[in-house]
């Protein structure tokens, strides 16, 4: 009977995937950005193929494990946006089985299925910007949570001391992976390391260290590639501790009140995950006092890890104040294992009372009709491709120009252009925002206001440094820019170019460089 009900919980994970593949089936065959920021991954990754680095070659805020991936998936010049949605869209797919497979492990068949239909009903929501950031550095968080499951549970064997300390150093290397993928997800290490460091009544510092050591050896390909090639400094300022990054926290901490900024994160938190959350409540106040169901105490700590892990992703969604969406992605999974604790409303004892069946009831209903909406909008998006602009600029670009020729965009909604193009920048500024233009200080629920050009700064002046030494082929400045207030790059185009009328894209100008 026992092994009818796991085989009936893995054809139903198994069913849920597949459900979370149709919503996500656009991704597969649509092949278009739905995020600028992936046009920065697959610019770095054309730079990577070019024999380039991130950090040298442009400057860059993101972490460079993407960069490194899409350098392999993202087709053999690393901008193949298709092939790569189709990876990302994997990826995704596989963090929700790993999700349930740690829900298996803590709680049993039936946590699995329920931990992973609650995150099948929000995370192609949160991550309707497929192929970004959040989807790689996804998978490794909830692997390294596996992990650390897994070395938990055999830490209480003397038998596999040894096995335990070589997966809390796999546990470590994923958290590794995820911070190479996205700085933020990085925090997924602070629970890791309590759990391995601190189980119930004792202290295991050789488990932290076997974490701390993986945590660092999955660093190491890459330092290497940049202390072969010189610029091991570069990857330091650039990743660790990078000032653009940190300038960007400060600005928008120091433009919000703390009052603000709580509000904010308290709505974003409840719009976002409103359901995980009502079940993650409801599954603690609900958890047995003293007594624990014979079939979770094989997890020592299990509790304590999802409760540091909700508060250390919850402080990095709160990075910048800004509260987006794909910023909630990595709260979703701890919410959905506490939820699905088998003491929670999965279980059918809180439904004896009356209460669960008259408030509780009512309640879950309308957040899953609710969620299972913002999945067909999130549907129906992903169906239509955003940015047809920057495909009919890319492709004009890419016929008028050479393979070694190079170019500069303004704007990030040309930041495809480089990928649909084929060609590379002409200045390590390829991005701009807050750069050579203000930090923006959009947020979940609000414009951003008018950007402005720092054209005293010292990327504007940089940036004229790297145009005048090696002009591009072609200039396309977005109709957005504010680009009446740089008067020296209107100078220098004035001087070098001219405009080229030959395709019209919304307001976007093209200059074409005089001599060609």
């Amino acid at each position: 009977m026992l092994a009818r009900r796991e085989l009936a919980a893995a054809l139903a994970i198994l069913a849920i995937a597949g459900l979370s593949a149709l919503i996500r089936l656009p991704g597969f065959t649509e092949g278009g950005f739905a995020s600028h920021d992936v046009g920065g991954i697959l610019y770095e990754a054309m730079l990577l193929r070019a024999g380039g680095l991130p950090y040298v070659d442009a400057v860059e805020l993101k972490a460079p494990g993407t960069f490194y991936l899409a350098a392999v998936l993202a087709g053999p010049e690393g901008r193949d946006i298709a092939a790569f949605q189709i990876a990302a869209n994997l990826v995704a797919l596989g963090s929700l089985v790993v999700l349930a497979l740690v829900a298996w492990r803590l709680w049993g068949a039936r946590a699995a299925v329920v931990a992973a239909a609650l995150y099948a009903l929000h995370d192609a929501h949160l991550d309707s910007m497929d192929a970004n950031y959040v989807t790689w550095a996804q998978l490794p968080a909830v692997a390294a949570a596996l992990a650390a499951v897994r070395a938990a549970t055999w830490r209480e064997d003397h038998a596999l001391r040894n096995r335990s300390l070589r997966t809390w150093l796999i546990a470590g290397a994923l958290c590794g992976l995820a911070a190479l993928c996205k700085q933020p997800s990085g925090v997924i290490l602070v629970p890791v390391l309590f759990w391995a460091v601190c189980p119930p009544g004792r202290r295991d510092v050789r488990a932290g260290a076997a974490v701390v050591a993986g945590f660092l050896l999955a660093h190491v390909p890459v330092a290497l590639h940049y202390l072969v090639r010189g610029h091991l400094g570069a990857l330091l300022t650039g990743y660790v501790w990078n000032p653009w990054g940190f300038e960007y926290i400060a600005h928008n901490a120091a433009g919000t009140s703390p009052a603000r900024a709580a509000w904010e994160f308290v709505a974003a938190a409840a719009h976002f995950l409103a359901l995980p959350l009502a079940l993650a409540a409801f599954a603690l106040a609900a958890r047995p006092k003293g007594h624990v169901p014979e079939d979770t105490r094989h997890v020592p700590g299990a509790i304590r890890f999802l409760l540091v892990w909700t508060a250390a992703a919850m402080a990095a969604a709160a990075t910048g104040l800004r509260f987006y969406k794909g910023y909630w992605l990595g709260v979703l999974p701890p919410l959905c294992l506490l939820a699905a604790a088998p003491w929670g409303a999965s279980a059918a004892g809180p439904w004896r009372r009356g209460w669960p069946r008259l408030v509780l009831a009512p309640l879950i209903l309308a957040l899953t009709v609710r969620a299972a909406w913002a999945l067909r909008l999130t549907r129906d998006d992903r169906a239509r491709p955003h940015d047809e602009g920057a495909r009919t600029i890319g492709r004009w670009l890419g016929e008028r120009t050479e393979p070694g020729d190079k170019i500069w965009v303004w704007g990030w909604h040309l930041w495809g252009v480089h990928a649909y193009s084929g060609r590379l920048s002409a200045s390590r500024v390829y991005k701009t925002l807050g750069l050579l233009t203000t930090t923006p200080d959009d947020t979940w629920r609000t414009p951003a206001g008018p950007s402005q050009v720092l054209a005293d700064g010292p990327w504007a002046q940089q940036l004229l440094l790297d145009l005048a030494a090696a002009p591009p082929a072609y200039v396309a400045i977005g109709g957005t820019a504010p680009k009446e207030q740089f008067p020296a790059l209107r100078r220098f185009l004035g001087e070098r170019y001219v405009r080229d009328h030959g395709l019209r894209v919304g307001k976007v100008e093209f200059w074409r460089r005089a001599d060609r």
